[in-house]
């Protein structure tokens, strides 16, 4: 086990320290920014390899415990250095993110995988007439999905389709997902 020396500025904001380590945990991909904030608020010089390997060091102790791998006697074991008071803001933080932590982690592991869906824009288009013949009348939908894959790079699919096959794609998304309601 090795016991993680943290050097807190201010015990009064170390809740926004946790928030800030889990919002770097989460980032995708990894800012300057917020790795620089981390390096004052932890006062870790960021020039070396000290705040990188605090920062690994702690997601992998914040991935265990909301994956249940530690317990909460275990983290605080591992912050040994800071008060009682401030393990405890340490362990209420954690458990209030835990459920975004853990959807971060499933869609880490999904999108090792396949490409993740991230969000999705759609348009619809009237088309009046093209190169072949004039005459033709048709509505295409087109559907960009956002993607990111296992190198964590943002990715666009899009695709093009009529009213007839657009039918049948909500059909199936309506029966693989429950049956929800879709107007149409």
């Amino acid at each position: 086990m090795h016991d993680l020396l943290i050097n807190v500025t201010s015990e009064q904001n170390f809740g926004q320290t946790v928030h800030l380590l889990i919002d770097y945990l989460l980032e995708v991909p990894k800012s300057p920014t917020t790795k620089q904030k981390l390096s004052t608020l932890l006062n870790v010089p960021s020039a070396g390899d000290d705040l990188t390997v605090t920062l690994k060091l702690v997601e992998n102790l914040f991935r265990q415990f909301c994956l249940n791998e530690l317990t909460e006697a275990e983290l605080r074991a591992h912050f040994s250095n800071l008060t009682a008071a401030t393990q405890a803001t340490l362990v209420d933080v954690l458990e209030q993110r835990k459920p975004e932590v853990a959807q971060f982690l499933i869609n880490e592991v999904n999108a090792k995988a396949h490409p993740l869906m991230e969000s999705f824009d759609w348009d619809v288009k009237w088309i009046m007439g093209n190169s072949s013949l004039a005459s033709v009348r048709e509505q295409i939908a087109t559907v960009a999905l956002n993607c990111r894959g296992k190198d964590q790079r943002l990715q666009q699919v899009r695709f093009e389709m009529d009213r007839a096959r657009l039918g049948e794609m909500i059909r199936l998304l309506e029966e693989v997902g429950g049956g929800g309601v879709v107007d149409k």
